[in-house]
């Protein structure tokens, strides 16, 4: 399933709850998918990051076989945690995700982010 089509695959499973077993089966398509999505970040907490498409590394705009190391502090070599994870998530993966949060306040407060 691709990250565009997940709003609406989730829309027409609630519609579809809704419109067969009313309200009670309503709460438990919510209850069923939130329970997907706490076992979905305990499964897979990193996401590709947005600005290298998970590569790591920006390539050049003139010379397009070269390329520079991702600018972005949080990125990690392409991968970064998923927000449901940092706060959601198994233990190590919550403290690895305050970790890089706190390095990216610390790089903004010292004029060395970006």
């Amino acid at each position: 399933m691709s990250k565009p089509s997940f709003p609406w695959i989730l829309t027409g499973i609630l519609f579809f709850s809704f419109a067969a077993f009313h309200v009670a089966g309503l709460a438990v398509a919510g209850l069923g998918c939130g329970v997907a999505y706490v076992g979905s970040l305990r499964l897979h907490p990193r996401m590709r990051h947005g600005r290298c498409k998970g590569t790591g590394e920006v390539r050049g705009a003139v010379f397009t076989w070269t390329h520079r190391k991702c600018p972005g502090t949080v990125c990690q070599g392409g991968r970064q945690i998923r927000w449901g994870a940092g706060h959601f998530g198994a233990g190590h993966i919550q403290g690895e995700y305050a970790r890089a949060k706190q390095a990216k306040t610390a790089a903004k407060q010292n004029h060395s982010w970006r």
